[in-house]
Parts: structure tokens; sequence; C-alpha cells
């Protein structure tokens, strides 16, 4: 996990993003509305990672939320789904759970009925392996 120095520094530069955003949708493209959803999204994620860790999991999951946060703030609800499913299919490809090695990801673990009884659900590499031996 990076040092309390780490996530200063980067829940500072996503504040600072966000406000040159509001400042370029005040001053150039005049709309308040979209400017103001990227700042509360980006000042969100900054809490996010301040206080719950620059971890990869942490960003892939606020990315996520903030976007469909700002998609129904800014009335794009449909592609803000879309966006936030873009962003989850991009960490899944490229993490070290991709679909070239491991056959779920971590970022958002898929329960089974049988967790239920406080078990570790099985991985899919257990799986193959129990079935491969009959």
């Amino acid at each position: 996990m990076p040092s309390t120095n780490a996530r200063t520094v980067l829940s500072a530069g996503l504040v600072l993003v966000g406000v040159f955003a509001l400042l370029y949708s005040l001053l150039v493209v005049a709309q308040v509305l979209v400017g103001a959803g990227a700042f509360v999204g980006l000042l969100a994620l900054a809490g996010l990672v301040y206080y719950g860790g620059a971890t990869r999991r942490t960003l892939v999951l606020a990315t996520m939320a903030v976007t469909v946060v700002y998609g129904a703030f800014t009335l794009q609800l449909p592609a803000a789904v879309v966006a936030a499913c873009v962003v989850y299919l991009t960490a899944w490809v490229t993490g070290h759970d991709s679909p070239l090695d491991a056959p779920d990801t971590t970022l958002l673990p898929v329960g089974t009925a049988t967790d239920a009884d406080g078990r570790e659900p099985e991985t899919a590499d257990e799986t193959r392996e129990r079935n491969e031996r009959g």
C-alpha cells in the first residue's frame, strides 16, 4: 500500500484536475453542469483515494462509481453505465487476473450459493483441476 504522502499527492492531483475541469467548463465551454459533475466526481474519487488507499481495486471501483454518479448528475446515465463497464473490462484485461491466465476477476468477486456456508469460493483453476482429476 502506498504511503500516506503518495496518497496525499494523488488526491491533491485529482482535486486539481477537478478544479481545472470546472474552470474549463465555465470559461471555455460555458456548460456549468458538465464542469460541476466532473468536479464532484473527481472530488469524490480524491476522497476515496485518500481515505481508502490508492490500491488498484479501490481506484477501479471508485472510478466506476464516480462515472455512474457523473452520468446521473449530467443526465447521461446510459452512456455512464457503458463507460463504467469499459473501466471494469479494461481493469480486468490488464490486471494480474486477466482472462489469459485466470478465469474470474478479483475486482468484483463473484459469489455462489455455496459461499453461504463460510467456505472460500472455489477458483476456476481449482475447478478445472478437480474436473481433470475426474
